[in-house]
């Protein structure tokens, strides 16, 4: 990666068709975690969309890795901590992204939220108050794309904005790693419309997973 980690040059898509979804039946408490689906068809490389009784996985983005006719791998799953990964709870099943739709003259994509939330607690015989982390804020991506009412792109983004369903917009960085945000999609097909502005239409994505990353192949 550059010494200074820019995103200009970036290419974003959005994920546009879906395999059908394949059953995970066991996932090992290892490093890195392996699942079990029969008949899984996938191939190392592939990324899948998750679900699984892992809360730290579920509904996030993962590479396939080591795959076998039976098994593969969560790519960077650590999943050996059993108080985060409960043992034979990682089961649920994966659906793999098959295409993607390019996301193109993007001026501004800000991730949102990931802030610390705090409680105060206070004593009586302790003079000062003290403040403790009990997690963060819910995260988001806000977007906004050229306005080009004919595109693909338009149309491929509204559809996923009223179908409700979980979706995955991808982020590739000059360095040739990609960021995955998994989560429900909102896009306003109506443009803003200031004077001597570009016209764009606004977006964003309710995370429902981790945003993870992955280093280029």
């Amino acid at each position: 990666m550059a010494l200074i980690p820019l995103p200009n040059g970036a290419q974003a898509a959005l994920s546009l068709t879906f395999g059908t979804p394949k059953t995970v039946t066991a996932v090992t408490n290892a490093d890195p975690a392996v699942a079990s689906s029969a008949a899984h068809g996938l191939a190392d490389g592939d990324y899948v969309l998750v679900e699984s009784g892992w809360s730290k996985i579920h509904n996030s983005v993962r590479r396939v890795d080591g795959s076998t006719t039976g098994t593969f791998e969560y790519e960077g799953v650590d999943s050996t901590d059993t108080a985060k990964y409960p043992a034979g709870q990682g089961v649920g099943s994966v659906t793999e992204i098959l295409t993607w739709e390019a996301i193109t003259l993007i001026p501004s994509w800000e991730y949102t939220g990931g802030e610390k939330k705090t409680i105060d607690i206070s004593y009586l015989d302790v003079e000062k108050d003290r403040q403790a982390i009990i997690g963060s804020t819910a995260e988001g991506l806000d977007f906004s794309v050229s306005y080009r009412p004919d595109s693909t792109m338009h149309a491929a983004l509204i559809a996923a904005s009223e179908s409700g369903e979980i979706q995955a917009l991808r982020l590739i960085l000059k360095d040739g790693s990609t960021l995955f945000y998994p989560g429900q999609i909102f896009y306003n097909p109506t443009p803003t419309t200031t004077r001597d502005e570009e016209m764009v239409c606004m977006g964003s994505v309710a995370l429902q997973g981790d945003v993870t990353r992955y280093a280029a192949p």
